[in-house]
């Protein structure tokens, strides 16, 4: 059974914030669909611009590729590294030259199969059945200190030095490392992109329920987004979501429309009137070669 892109939905909102310096972005050819997104690092001059780099990058880059793209994990490699470069290059233009920076994460989805890279803490969760299946792991000073087990989650939520990501776009003149993932789709799926103003302001079970409730796409991801500014109010960072629910191939409903049609009566009675023709010629020219014998 093959699983396609179905409805998608995306919500940006400037919070607390004078600018708002995330970006999105979906592009799309044949069964192919290539899902990005940026928050542009306020600490660094020019972030919105960073990010802004990036998602024309996202653009430009999968439209010059053949698709299917033969090898996804090096074609999100290349795509994060090729961002970076035009991100450094458009800070050295500036007079004077400035170095702008952002988080990323890009998602290819094609043949069933979600693939993804990032950079920095802006995430990736793809949901199923009301849970969370899988989701990127942040690029940043207090995640790290988790998983050393020197903080708990509890106490990474509201820790000083929450916002310090460890790795982005831009900044430096070596590419960073990026981390790769990949899962196999199913119909329902949910692929979700997002800048830390949402998961930071929203619970994730919050999160499941309102994408999985009974509201359009859009009208979910509209109302996490306002929720999120809400909760964080009087300082809510920009908050930005991209979501893709994933459905069945519409050749498989075809198929299972088909199986499910009963054969109609006329084509019962004609196709049992042959065979019983063919039995019996078949039985005449054996009786005829016995008498022969």
């Amino acid at each position: 059974m093959s699983i396609q892109p179905g409805e998608s939905a995306f919500s940006s909102l400037i919070g607390d914030r004078k600018i708002n310096q995330d970006r999105c972005i979906r592009v799309t050819d044949g069964g192919s669909v290539l899902l990005g997104l940026g928050d542009g690092m306020g600490g660094h001059p020019r972030g919105e611009a960073a990010a802004q780099v990036l998602i024309d990058t996202c653009q430009s880059y999968f439209n010059r590729i053949p698709h299917p793209i033969l090898n996804p994990s090096s074609f999100l490699t290349r795509l994060l590294h090729k961002a970076h470069e035009n991100i450094v290059a458009f800070g050295y233009e500036q007079q004077p030259a400035i170095d702008p920076r952002t988080t990323a994460v890009a998602c290819l989805v094609q043949k069933s199969v979600a693939h993804w890279a990032h950079a920095g803490d802006s995430r990736l969760y793809l949901l199923r059945e009301r849970r969370v299946l899988s989701k990127t792991i942040d690029h940043s000073y207090v995640e790290r200190l988790k998983q050393q087990g020197v903080i708990t989650a509890k106490q990474q939520k509201n820790h000083p030095q929450r916002n310090y990501v460890t790795r982005c776009l831009g900044g430096a003149l070596a590419s960073p490392d990026i981390t790769l993932g990949k899962h196999k789709l199913e119909a329902g799926d949910i692929l979700l992109l997002c800048s830390d103003g949402l998961w930071g302001s929203i619970s994730e079970e919050e999160l499941l329920n309102t994408l999985f409730s009974t509201l359009p796409l859009s009208d979910a991801v509209r109302k996490l987004a306002e929720q999120a500014a809400h909760n964080a109010f009087p300082d809510s960072d920009n908050i930005t979501l991209l979501a893709l629910r994933m459905q069945q191939g519409d050749q498989d409903k075809l198929d299972e429309t088909r199986s499910e049609q009963p054969e109609p009566a006329e084509e019962s009675n004609l196709a049992r009137a042959i065979a019983e023709l063919q039995n019996a010629i078949n039985n005449f020219e054996t009786e005829i070669k016995q008498e022969k014998e």
